[in-house]
């Protein structure tokens, strides 16, 4: 049976939406502050002012748990063994307690675990929003959950809610009993692996096939890959409900739109995507998806996130991902060593097409 540390504050119950709250009722900001205002786990800027609220004793009183967390927990009880995981400060463990209680009446205590240390839980899986946390942490999967203060985290399996993370449940449990994913056009075909992989190589190489085509992308970095199309961070906001998947890397948006993957749908052909795990498995929610995991030696990865043109900062997420992004191999429906000749070859006897 599965084993799930699930965290608190910001994922179970809202921790910063009230501190925010308080802000804005005891400074009157104009414009409001708002949860995007938090761009970082060390919480400079705008809205560092809510970091004081953190040792408020109104902010505990003003927690609740929503409907929403209330029926997650409900049904991932029927998933597996949970314990909540949560970093409280002492003085106020009694009324974090208290909260828990109130809202899960039947859950058992000794599977409420109390403390900063959140390394020493060994579990199947854990939800976490905290960065450190998740590099952190002895799960054998651990899954982020997407806030504005963790975008820049990347390679991670990530979701923005929790029947995304049901989604992720479902294909880690399918990945333990290989249940491998036949391709049959029309399919998505998932590339994912780290950054050096050759995902965008091995997607080029793959469309030059006529059984193969690669849907229109979006991003909010600068590129010039020919894959993807730039739009501003305003634009991918203001269209997200079209979008299909998405997800942060190294602080740019990237998604698909629905639209694009539904019309290339009707046709005949494989769709080639290169892609995080997370938005390869959004996909799986809706459309035939084969997700095939791109794999190069360590060495050759490294070299190739140092070769490229980006700030150092970005290089730096990139190399602390990379050890998780080798963990999500497990995950896929394939493992292609895309560092070595006949890659190409591989993905299209996977996918049935005459080389």
């Amino acid at each position: 049976m599965l084993t799930f540390g699930i965290d608190w504050d910001d994922v179970i119950a809202p921790f910063n939406d009230r501190a925010i709250e308080m802000a804005n009722e005891e400074y009157g900001f104009d414009p409001p502050l708002t949860l995007e205002d938090i761009t970082s786990w060390e919480n400079t800027g705008r809205a560092s002012v809510i970091r004081k609220y953190y040792h408020d004793p109104s902010l505990y009183d003003r927690q609740y748990v929503p409907e929403e967390s209330k029926n997650f927990i409900r049904r991932l009880q029927t998933k597996g063994i949970i314990y909540i995981v949560t970093a409280v400060y002492p003085q106020f463990m009694t009324r974090r307690m208290e909260q828990i209680r109130e809202a899960f009446p039947d859950f058992p205590e000794e599977n409420i675990i109390m403390g900063v240390q959140k390394s020493m839980v060994h579990v199947d899986i854990t939800l976490d929003d905290g960065p450190k946390n998740i590099l952190k942490s002895n799960a054998r999967f651990p899954v982020l959950m997407r806030k504005p203060w963790n975008t820049e985290l990347t390679g991670l399996l990530a979701v923005n809610n929790f029947e995304e993370f049901f989604t992720l449940l479902d294909q880690i449990k399918s990945s333990m009993i290989e249940d491998r994913v036949e391709a049959k056009p029309p399919a998505v075909v998932a590339l994912v692996g780290p950054s050096g992989s050759n995902k965008n190589k091995i997607t080029r190489e793959l469309c030059k096939y006529d059984a193969f085509t690669v849907p229109k992308a979006y991003t909010t970095k600068p590129v010039t890959d020919g894959i993807h199309t730039q739009i501003t961070q305003e634009e991918f906001i203001r269209d997200r409900a079209s979008f299909i998947e998405t997800t942060m890397y190294a602080g740019y948006a990237y998604g698909t739109k629905t639209a694009d993957i539904s019309e290339l749908m009707k046709g005949n052909r494989y769709i080639v995507m290169p892609i995080d795990l997370s938005g390869a498995i959004a996909m799986k929610r809706h459309y035939p998806t084969v997700i095939i995991f791109c794999k190069c030696s360590r060495e050759r990865m490294i070299e190739s996130i140092l070769e490229k043109e980006m700030t150092n900062h970005e290089k730096t997420l990139r190399l602390i991902s990379l050890e998780n992004e080798l963990k999500n191999a497990a995950l896929c429906d394939y493992v292609v060593n895309t560092g070595k000749p006949g890659a190409v070859r591989q993905i299209l006897e996977i996918c049935n097409v005459d080389n």
